[in-house]
């Protein structure tokens, strides 16, 4: 479990608080997303998570490791895989390869282990066969899948995303999306910062960020009927559930939870 116990962290200069008083955890096999508007300190959390950043007050453990303890730091990091919202900021190989094998090797895995590794993460990710390509030759979609691939090769037991799917077109973020979710169902706990609902709404909880204080805890489809936290932290409903919701308001029977555009169809049919 990845908990966070009040904690609070500033950026030098700064005039408030990036995060503050910040409580939540993270299980085993469930997707986290971690909600707000630019600023709202989503991605302090993110690298709050595997102690990229240390609490100025507070407690980040990580299966019962402090972050903040030197001498369990790489435990910890080996155990959270981080992805940057830019995949060009983590990519250091010449190759694909070359970069998935980066990680493993600087936790002294065997070489035979870790060609193993690097076999394994590509065919979860898609990218098999792409083994010798020139990382600047793929893909936005390919890129992303690309830093996860690496994250991955580290055996990690949870994966924390800072805005996986904001450069993506349509493809290369339903490409994304599909991959957390096969994640979650190989029991990765996914840490899913995004300002963006839609990418979110199958998460099993969500918590929205404002001004580095929880203001929302609960599940997404929950969060859809707060429309005065969604208007304050700058977030907007997505457009199916916008339909969705305007149906339900005319009478219109449709299943519980939420739905495909599929399933809105057959029901407009039926």
């Amino acid at each position: 479990m990845i908990r966070f116990d009040e904690v609070t962290y500033t950026y030098a200069g700064a005039p408030r608080p990036a995060v503050r008083e910040l409580t939540l955890q993270l299980n085993p096999g469930e997707i986290l997303a971690v909600l707000g508007a630019n600023g709202s300190g989503k991605s302090t959390l993110a690298c709050l998570v595997n102690g990229l950043l240390l609490p100025a007050s507070g407690r980040v453990s990580v299966a019962d490791m402090d972050t903040a303890d030197e001498s369990t730091m790489w435990d910890v990091r080996s155990q959270v895989g981080l992805v940057l919202q830019d995949p060009d900021d983590q990519i250091v190989g010449t190759v694909v390869e070359e970069d998935v094998a980066f990680g493993p090797e600087n936790l002294g895995v065997e070489s035979a282990e870790i060609r193993v590794r690097v076999d394994e993460v590509l065919a979860i990710v898609g990218l098999t066969g792409f083994e010798r390509r020139e990382p600047h030759l793929l893909s936005g979609g390919q890129k992303q899948r690309l830093a996860i691939a690496g994250a991955l090769a580290m055996h990690p037991d949870y994966l924390v995303l800072d805005e996986p799917t904001a450069m993506l077109d349509s493809a290369g973020r339903e490409s994304v999306l599909a991959l957390i979710e096969r994640l979650r169902a190989q029991g990765v706990g996914i840490l899913f910062v995004t300002h963006h609902l839609a990418d979110v709404i199958h998460a099993d909880r969500a918590i929205v960020l404002d001004e580095g204080r929880v203001a929302f805890t609960g599940t997404p489809i929950e969060l859809l009927g707060q429309e005065e936290v969604l208007a304050s932290c700058g977030l907007e409903v997505p457009p199916l559930q916008r339909v969705e919701s305007t149906l339900r308001a005319a009478g219109l029977p449709l299943p519980t939870g939420p739905l495909a555009v599929e399933s809105i169809v057959e029901a407009l049919c039926n």
